[in-house]
Parts: structure tokens; C-alpha cells; sequence
């Protein structure tokens, strides 16, 4: 059985998304890789400037960029330093649902923010933002989010949880 990291529900094996949640259930499981060749190896190098294309200069998992949002109409400034995954939505502890960022004091619920709007991925090549499948969609930079397909997230951009923008910006500690 698998049981879903957000909302705890219980699922069959091999079950790609959660019903309760939307949460895709594989994510730190069922991923295998084969062992590369020397010679197909990348350098050291090359692999921190992917992480730069990435927009944030330097990053590597041993040093997580903090970033910073900006949410517009409340002005209201967040840092935050994700380990691995950080969701944005808003608060209903009837359905046991605990984002790590709750826009509910934000108007969450008047500019269409879902309990489960958004998620932010630390990855090893950057930092990224996934669209939980909510109602209202996620926007980067004006353009819209597919459900479930991780977008980087670069250092200036503005990512609107249905009509609630947020200004992020990174920062290295």
C-alpha cells in the first residue's frame, strides 16, 4: 500500500496520483537509474552552471537557494528554505490539509487559491513549481501551468495561484 505524503490517504501500489489529494504518489519511489559509464559522466563544472540556467547561481544540494515571495495584494514577505517539497494553498483542518505557505489570510479563498494550488521542488538541477490540477490553474510569468509537469522557477518571476500573484526572488545563504 502506499499511503500519499500530504494527506495520508491509503492507496494500492503503483497508484500514480492520489483521489483525495491530487498529490503524484511516486515522486520519491519507483524512480530507478542505471550506473552511467565513466566517459558518459558530466564534469563537476558543467553540472553547477545547468544550476545556474536554472536562476539561481551556485545552487547545489549541499546549499538550498531561501527564497522569497512577495505576495501582491496583502504585501505580506515570506522566506522560506525548502528541503525537498513546499506546498501553497490554503488551510482546512477539516480535511487535514497543512500547506507550508496557507494564503488564507492572503483572500486565498477570494482570488481562487486552492487547498492544494501549487508545490515547489528542490531538485539537484534547480528549483521548480508544479500545479497540483487546481481549479483555477498556476501562471508563471503569464503563462499557464500543466497540471502535474514541474516549470523552473528563476529568480524574478511572478507565479499567480489563481488570481493572486506572487513576486519570487532567491537569495544564497
Amino acid at each position: 500500500m502506499l499511503k500519499c505524503p500530504f494527506c495520508q490517504a491509503l492507496h494500492v501500489d503503483n497508484t500514480l496520483f492520489c483521489d483525495e489529494c491530487g498529490t503524484y504518489l511516486l515522486e520519491e519511489e519507483g524512480r530507478d537509474t542505471f550506473q552511467l559509464k565513466e566517459d558518459q559522466r558530466e564534469p563537476a563544472a558543467e553540472f553547477s552552471q545547468s544550476s545556474e540556467a536554472a536562476g539561481v547561481p551556485g545552487f547545489s544540494s549541499n546549499s538550498p537557494p531561501v527564497i522569497r515571495l512577495k505576495i501582491a495584494n496583502t504585501h505580506r514577505k515570506l522566506e522560506v528554505k525548502p528541503e525537498n517539497i513546499l506546498y501553497l494553498g490554503r488551510l482546512d483542518p477539516v480535511a487535514n490539509i497543512y500547506p507550508e505557505i496557507d494564503l488564507s489570510n492572503d483572500n486565498g479563498l477570494e482570488f481562487g487559491v486552492s487547498r492544494q494550488h501549487l508545490r515547489v521542488l528542490r531538485r539537484i538541477e534547480g528549483v521548480f513549481i508544479e500545479d497540483l490540477g487546481s481549479i483555477n490553474g498556476s501562471f508563471i510569468n503569464g503563462q499557464k501551468l500543466a497540471p502535474y509537469q514541474p516549470e523552473p522557477l528563476v529568480d524574478g518571476d511572478i507565479i499567480r495561484l489563481g488570481r493572486l500573484d506572487v513576486e519570487v526572488s532567491f537569495s544564497l545563504q
